[in-house]
């Protein structure tokens, strides 16, 4: 597969198209990375019959030297007194100005991906991953998989009472400095409350993608 950028619904990606998939990879990059960020996942999970898409974030983190990306703007002086003091950063609650408007345009870019996909699979990391939760709460879409990396739950009144629920595999380090476990773990309670079937796999490290997360990542996508 020769990888092309393209631009879908207004968003543009990294797009490596297998002729005649049926299933649709999107994995959504974390804060200031770009959309180059995940790419490299594509070699270590792909089984020879996806189609991969690695969208860049909406908003323009650049400067003269590495082209940055995010999904939604953070407040980077409470991140850094969290990482200073060890307090726990409750995001539940939290509504970033940008974050309807981009579960808004991701739902445009997967509703593309839909007229050529019977099947999407949504993963990302950190922000990426919390983008992915409320999305995967939309019913217009062919989703069948959610991949949640050192995600957290964010924007709790955005979530539905009722879904129809997905596989999903989640994953995140028992020392993130960035995103808590706490927050990692009530996501994973509400995923199992709306009937999503899945599991929270902890791992010794921080806010990071060890190669035994890609190894059970693997094995996921093989399940569905």
């Amino acid at each position: 597969m020769q990888p092309l950028i393209k631009n879908i619904a207004g968003i543009e990606s990294i797009c490596a198209e297998k002729e005649n998939a049926q299933t649709a990879v999107v994995f959504l990059h974390g804060y200031g990375a770009n959309m180059r960020d995940l790419f490299p996942l594509m070699d270590m999970l792909d089984n020879g019959s996806y189609s991969w898409f690695f969208p860049n974030g909406v908003l323009s983190l650049s400067s003269s030297y590495y082209e940055g990306r995010a999904w939604f703007s953070i407040d980077m002086e409470a991140l850094d007194r969290a990482i200073r003091t060890g307090e726990f950063r409750d995001l539940a609650n939290r509504i970033p100005a940008e974050f309807d408007d981009t579960i808004h345009q991701l739902d445009h870019f997967l509703t593309e991906l839909s007229k050529k996909y019977s099947k999407i699979i949504i993963g990302g990391f950190s922000q990426g991953a919390m983008c992915c939760s409320h999305l995967a709460m939309k019913t217009n879409l062919p989703l069948s998989g959610l991949i949640l990396l050192s995600g957290n739950m964010i924007a709790m009144d955005r979530f539905p009472a009722s879904a129809k629920g997905l596989p999903f595999y989640q994953s995140h380090g028992t020392r993130d400095p960035i995103l808590p476990l706490a927050g990692a773990k009530a996501l994973e309670e509400r995923l199992h409350s709306l009937n999503f079937q899945g599991r929270l796999s902890v791992f010794e490290g921080g806010h990071e993608i060890p190669m035994n997360v890609i190894n059970e990542v693997k094995i996921f996508l093989e399940t569905l």
